[in-house]
């Protein structure tokens, strides 16, 4: 993956992120160039900001008169961000949601691939399933294994703490929280937390303040 500035910052990588899939759109739609209000109005964000991510990104291609051609700037986000290589993802937690994540098909068009996942409960252990379900024991031994960076984590309340300190000490470097509490991230350790409750619950907070206006 090219290596960016130290002043890149998590914002910008998600912009990024949404460049890509944006130009992916635009591609299936037989475009060969995009301008950066095309860029823009995909990613919800001004033109003038599009052209700043990519010259701090260095992603030399095109111009703002001329536009941007789509293939030369996907390969150049792919190199940034690591999409055109496979990402193999763990799922710690196999409930419903857990389960629900195992199976889901966007995950391999986006070159993510979910090779295992971990839980306590007897009858949800499956070794020998194309996506294989195994005991928290195996856990610490499977990510050193195989090299695993990105952890999905889908575990009660009571057990997450506990289960972080685990995934984190045995070398993980991202964590997708879906567990109903806050996970602190740290300089090397990327933590994004998923509260599905909190966010409809935002959601009827501004369903409601627009019906009072």
């Amino acid at each position: 993956m090219k290596k960016l500035n130290t002043h890149i910052q998590k914002d910008m990588i998600q912009r990024l992120v949404r460049y890509k899939n944006a130009l992916q759109k635009f591609k299936s739609m037989g475009l060969t160039r995009v301008f950066s209000d095309n860029l823009g109005e995909a990613a919800g964000i001004s033109a003038a900001l599009v052209r700043k991510d990519i010259s701090l990104a260095r992603l030399t291609v095109g111009n703002k008169r001329g536009g941007y051609p789509i293939d030369a700037l996907a390969q150049g986000l792919d190199s940034i961000l690591g999409t055109h290589t496979q990402q193999h993802v763990i799922i710690v937690g196999c409930g419903k949601i857990g389960t629900a994540l195992m199976h889901y098909p966007r995950f391999s068009s986006e070159s993510i691939q979910i090779v295992a996942g971990f839980d306590n409960h007897p009858d949800r252990l499956a070794p020998d399933a194309l996506i294989p379900i195994l005991p928290m024991s195996h856990l610490s031994a499977f990510i050193k294994e195989h090299d695993i960076l990105v952890a999905i984590l889908a575990v009660p309340e009571h057990a997450a703490a506990k289960v972080f300190d685990q995934v984190v000490a045995a070398g993980i470097q991202g964590v997708l929280n879906f567990a109903p509490v806050q996970l602190k991230p740290t300089a090397h350790l990327i933590v994004q937390n998923i509260n599905i409750a909190f966010e409809i619950e935002n959601i009827f907070y501004g369903v409601r303040f627009n019906q009072s206006q």
